[in-house]
């Protein structure tokens, strides 16, 4: 079995599944791998672990950005005074 083959399983259970059913289903499936695809299994699973960290903290340093910007449009310019 392939990594993509993997991957392709874990977006199918992520599809029908979410939180602990998801949690739930992945576990199941790794139940039915041999060793070497339960090792690709991890590291499928890390990596779009990563993706999703990475992903938040864009959202982060996005929202900061626009707060930012909203504060600077709230306060009055210098030459308003």
């Amino acid at each position: 079995m392939t990594r993509q083959d993997v991957a392709r399983r874990v977006d199918d259970l992520a599809g029908l599944h979410s939180g602990r059913d998801f949690a739930e289903a992945i576990r199941a499936y790794a139940e039915t791998l041999g060793e070497e695809a339960r090792a690709e299994l991890e590291q499928v699973l890390l990596a779009r672990a990563a993706d999703f960290d990475q992903a938040i903290m864009e959202r982060v340093d996005a929202r900061g950005w626009l707060r930012r910007q909203w504060d600077k449009a709230g306060r009055p310019s210098t030459r308003d005074r």
